[in-house]
């Protein structure tokens, strides 16, 4: 329907400006009035006329309203406002969709691969490999899975990739954890300096590596050489360890690329001399830090990027005073292998305490590519956990905070993704773990998954009193007219639009929002109205509109990643 209005204007508009040449007619596009009275959908393509065409959009309006042919479900149209077109369709004429919704099941809202189609490179969690994740890192994980998905529904090529950060001082200190550790497990004493990793976990791994390794060789060991090896071994076992944890919450990726990777390759070093190739590398020293007297710096000599040309507020170093390459430029090296392996997009997702590392990295793709905001950075706010509103305390496993797969654990890993992506990445998201176990409308999981749940115990019931369900193309559905239906029907006809721009603003967040909607309008009519009545005609019509809306719940929660239960 959406589409035969929208082809109906746009036909209008051509034969209107059909004694103007070379003028652009505007683009279609329908919205839905917030209040019912205004009619089931809105078009404002006077407005953008009215200049070209020197006349009021209300005139244009009436012009256009003369003109278009609409199709036989329009009741009227009428002139609001500044030149607004409202479009009132005749009553039920939507129900008709719900057949569609059916017959295209799974793949309802979703759209072909086509020339606008982009493939996309999404990365996110790359947490440290140095220890297990954060309920933070879980909430990055979440929304980056979930962003994949809505990306892919509409029809892009996307690519899931996890950044090894197994490279800098963090895999020195990690390498040094669990050999003082090691050391400790066959009977010395040991002083741990306040740069160790805690936890068990530290433990786990060092009793793991005596297990496969000889400790007396590993004493006469080279020191260099020792280190390298039990880094490298750690890596191994905490990688494995957030594979396990991502799996935990139904979380895969399709690369998990290696900072390391990048420097033994030499793509790194490649890349400085490429910038420096390019004329943006100078030798020098940067400006004291802000707040910071100037008798109380020190200048230090570093190759230097220059990225304030390219939108940054300083530039930046690529090389240390010893020459070894600093982290930005192996992220930039990283970023710009992305571009060398053919993507059209990148999408990073980090954390918020990133923020200020953004510019610096858009201005370097500048430089390298030519490309405005790559990679797009998306930032998510932090997880206050909380247990009846009172804080959680940190985790024994971990040593410093509470762990994502601890949580998982105890709640769920539906009720941890979808809890997850109820509000914005920007806004910082309160996790009430008893909360989250409640079988209640308090719980936006249960609500929603409840809904689902009904539906199939209402066809459940329905085959127990021996009504054969039709099939949805022979059933009369113009005969759901009450103001619940008709609010159900509306809705979900928006499902395919929200997931457009759910993908076209990167906020995954708008399915969770329409869903638990979609949910609320379904429990509204289920109060109301009873599914299996004595009129058959109107209980068949009723069950393809149940099974609509569990269709397009299963959808969502699909998107979502979580389950769409058939009993609760």
């Amino acid at each position: 329907m959406k589409q035969a209005l929208e082809q109906a204007l746009s036909t209008a508009l051509e034969k209107l400006l059909a004694d103007h040449p070379g003028t652009q007619a505007p683009q279609v596009i329908l919205n839905r009035p917030k209040q019912k009275e205004h009619g089931d959908y809105a078009a404002n393509v006077a407005m953008p006329l009215a200049r070209v065409l020197k006349q009021s959009p209300q005139q244009i309006a009436a012009r256009i309203l003369e003109i278009v042919q609409w199709p036989e479900a329009v009741e009227g149209a009428e002139i609001a406002g500044p030149g607004f077109i409202n479009i009132r369709l005749q009553q039920a004429s939507e129900a008709v969709a719900l057949k569609t919704i059916i017959k295209a099941g799974e793949q309802y809202g979703r759209a072909s691969r086509s020339g606008e189609s982009e493939k996309i490179n999404l990365e996110f969690v790359s947490a440290n490999p140095t220890g297990p994740m954060h309920v933070g890192h879980g909430r990055g994980a979440v929304v980056g899975d979930a962003l994949a998905n809505v990306l892919s529904a509409v029809g892009h090529d996307v690519q899931r990739e996890y950044y090894i950060n197994d490279a800098g001082a963090q895999i020195g200190v990690l390498a040094n954890s669990v050999w003082l550790r090691m050391r400790e497990l066959e009977g010395e004493s040991i002083s741990f300096p306040e740069s160790a990793y805690p936890g068990d976990y530290i433990v786990d791994i060092a009793r793991d590596i005596l297990a496969g390794h000889d400790y007396q060789k590993l004493l006469t060991m080279d020191a260099h050489a020792r280190e390298k090896l039990i880094g490298q071994l750690s890596i191994d076992a905490n990688m494995a360890m957030i594979r396990a944890d991502l799996n935990a919450i139904g979380i895969g990726f399709d690369v998990y690329f290696s900072e390391q990777g990048l420097h033994s390759s030499g793509s790194v070093t490649e890349l400085i001399e490429r910038l420096q190739a390019d004329g943006v590398v100078y030798t020098g020293a940067l400006p004291p830090p802000k707040g910071k007297e100037v008798s109380d710096y020190t200048p230090v000599e570093q190759l230097l990027f220059r990225t304030t040309d390219f939108g940054d507020d300083v530039d930046r170093p690529l090389a240390k005073q010893d020459g070894t390459a600093t982290y930005f430029a192996a992220d930039i090296a990283y970023h710009f292998d992305k571009h060398q392996r053919g993507f059209d997009r990148m999408i990073d997702i980090w954390g918020a305490d990133h923020g200020g590392y953004v510019a610096r990295v858009q201005a370097a793709m500048k430089a390298l590519i030519q490309a405005d905001a790559q990679p797009d950075v998306i930032l998510v706010q932090m997880v206050n956990l909380t247990r009846d509103g009172k804080p959680v305390k940190m985790s024994k496993r971990a040593g410093t905070f509470v762990t994502l797969r601890e949580v998982v654990d105890e709640v769920g890993s539906d009720a941890v993704r979808f809890n997850f992506m109820t509000r914005r990445v920007e806004s910082q998201l309160d996790f009430d773990l008893e909360a989250s176990k409640k079988q209640n409308d308090e719980n936006p999981v249960y609500y929603v998954q409840y809904a689902h749940a009904r539906i199939a115990a209402i066809l459940r019931k329905a085959a127990e009193e021996g009504i054969a369900i039709a099939k949805a193309d022979d059933v009369d559905v113009s005969v759901l007219t009450s103001h619940e239906e008709q609010r159900l029907i509306s809705h979900l006809l928006t499902y395919p639009d929200m997931l457009k721009k759910a993908a076209s603003q990167l906020e995954a967040y708008r399915v969770a929002t329409y869903v638990m909607r979609l949910a609320a309008d379904f429990h509204s009519f289920y109060h109301k109205h009873k599914v299996v009545t004595e009129d058959a005609g109107l209980t068949q019509a009723r069950i393809v509109l149940i099974r609509a809306v569990a269709q397009v719940i299963s959808n969502a929660l699909s998107i979502l990643g979580v389950s769409a239960p058939e009993r609760m």
